[in-house]
């Protein structure tokens, strides 16, 4: 996911709709009395349900924010209700102690928050809230994150403050919802980018779209193995390498020396040495057409201390790579390369 994309979810059009309904509803509801105001709190449940869902899909590496449905408006939300308690009774102590150790305390707490809103957000245990270490590893893993999640924070209880004295009531309602829905979307998409640093494993990420790529590559490197090993079992050496040139000629520079290497230990473990000439020769020449001499070197020796007698089937190439070896202090093996070893000619 592109992870600038997910800081832009408080203005996708699902996002604007909900707030606009909701902001209606919440400012309609407060001209209807108690009844209207618990009505009110009702709704302000469901929309931090509905904030909670959305740092869920955003740390999880979702591109769009999701779109409320029934499951969501429930009341019985424990999320919500723990940041409520948390929230209240931090105000309560504040306010007992009171003095310059009541401001203090509130004012930690509200440091807190993001911290909090965190730990419920990615599912951790609702006690956590209370524990100290479970604010540190989340401070210490959003890192910088966490400075930008205060100021959004403080930016927008100000905003929403100003939104509620100074505008039109039911615009003023609905932008203090929409800065709500914000700040917690702020949070999701802060722990998708700081998910190493957190220890979170989202099930979509880039990590997790490799790995997946990289188990769908390897299975069908094995596939390829294997009609490979079914032709050097009937001595069909040299047809053998076909399917080895097929797979590195469509394969990913990044992969090539990471395959070449795996390949030229598959072919010692057949124990087949008339195979290791014309396997080796292909893996080498591809590694050089590659760009990678080094690796191309590194076959060859790792292929030559299994067979004595392994060379190339190419002079070009077999000189090429003992002037590399050469250059690179490995005096002996290019000496050998040159003047011991056949060069090797494969049947025709």
């Amino acid at each position: 996911m592109d992870s600038l994309r997910a800081f832009l979810v408080p203005f996708h059009p699902t996002n604007l709709l909900m707030v606009g309904i909701f902001g209606v509803l919440v400012w309609f509801f407060q001209l209807a009395g108690f009844l209207g105001f618990l009505a009110s709190m009702f709704l302000q449940i469901w929309i931090l349900k509905y904030c909670y869902v959305l740092i869920e899909r955003l740390a999880d590496g979702a591109r769009e924010p999701p779109v409320m449905d029934t499951d969501m408006l429930s009341p019985f939300e424990q999320r919500p209700l723990i940041q409520a308690a948390w929230l209240l009774g931090g105000y309560a102590i504040a306010t007992n102690v009171g003095g310059t150790a009541g401001f203090a305390i509130g004012l930690t707490l509200l440091l807190l928050l993001p911290a909090t809103v965190a730990i419920l957000g990615f599912g951790e245990e609702a006690w956590r809230v209370l524990d100290p270490a479970a604010w540190y590893r989340v401070i210490r893993g959003l890192g910088p994150y966490y400075l930008v999640l205060l100021v959004a924070l403080f930016f927008c209880i100000a905003i929403s403050r100003f939104a509620n004295q100074h505008l039109w009531s039911i615009l003023g309602v609905t932008i203090a919802l929409w800065f709500e829905v914000a700040f917690f979307a702020l949070v999701g998409a802060s722990i998708y980018v700081r998910r190493r640093e957190l220890g979170y494993e989202p099930s979509r990420s880039p990590e997790r779209e490799a790995a997946r790529s990289e188990y769908e590559r390897v299975k069908l490197r094995a596939r390829m193995v294997d009609d490979v090993f079914q032709l050097v079992r009937i001595g069909k050496h040299v047809d053998a390498t076909a399917p080895i040139a097929n797979w590195l000629r469509d394969l990913e520079a990044e992969h090539v020396s990471k395959d070449c290497y795996y390949l030229a230990e598959q072919a010692i473990k057949w124990e087949s040495p008339a195979a290791l000439n014309p396997i080796g020769s292909t893996l080498i020449r591809h590694l050089m057409r590659f760009g990678r001499p080094d690796a191309a070197l590194a076959v060859f020796e790792i292929l030559r201390k299994r067979s004595a007698t392994f060379t190339m089937d190419s002079v070009n190439d077999l000189r090429t790579l003992a002037d590399y070896a050469e250059a690179n202090g490995h005096e002996d093996l290019a000496q050998s390369m040159r003047l011991e070893t056949p060069i090797f000619h494969p049947p025709r």
